[in-house]
């Protein structure tokens, strides 16, 4: 029963982010009260907190640095309350290499290789120059930018994990 909710959570989360580019914060809130709430019952919540609290609290440096969206900093910290440590992290990882590939497929796609190592640049050197600040015109509200849903990678990390751990 518990991991057909979270098939279903996973498959809403992708649909709505690929749809609408957006991840409701109903939709966060609930997976992450019935993360705790089934941790309460079928042992690990500690592991289900803390977790929670890691993803928050780094899913919010980059929400800081405008490399998240805020609807993906509360699918994070959903997703440790759901899942716990180990397979979180392994979600995680997971979403982060699907991402990296969608994000490398729509830059070859679009055509902005070079404009995209150029920004790369950019980043480091305001970095460098300003400390670990938000960028002005590079972070993920500039529509102009190539773009992918994490709410997708997140949910195909977390099927991987689910099904294939």
């Amino acid at each position: 029963m518990w991991t057909s909710f979270v098939l279903a959570f996973a498959a809403a989360v992708a649909a709505s982010d690929a749809c609408w580019r957006k991840i409701p914060r109903e939709l966060t809130i609930c997976g992450w009260l019935a993360g705790l709430t089934y941790h309460t019952f079928y042992g690990g919540l500690w592991s289900a907190i803390l977790t929670s609290s890691l993803g928050f609290a780094a899913s919010l440096a980059l929400f800081e640095l405008g490399a998240l969206g805020g609807g993906d900093m509360k699918l994070v910290t959903a997703l440790g309350a759901i899942l716990g440590f180990q397979h979180w992290l392994l979600a995680i990882e997971v979403a982060i290499g699907v991402a990296g590939v969608m994000a490398l497929a729509g830059v070859i796609r679009r055509r902005r290789v070079l404009e995209t190592f150029r920004n790369m640049g950019r980043l480091l050197a305001y970095f460098a120059g300003n400390g670990l600040r938000a960028h002005p015109q590079i972070h993920v509200q500039n529509q102009s930018l190539v773009r992918v849903p994490f709410g997708v990678a997140a949910a195909v990390g977390t099927v991987w994990t689910v099904v294939v751990r």
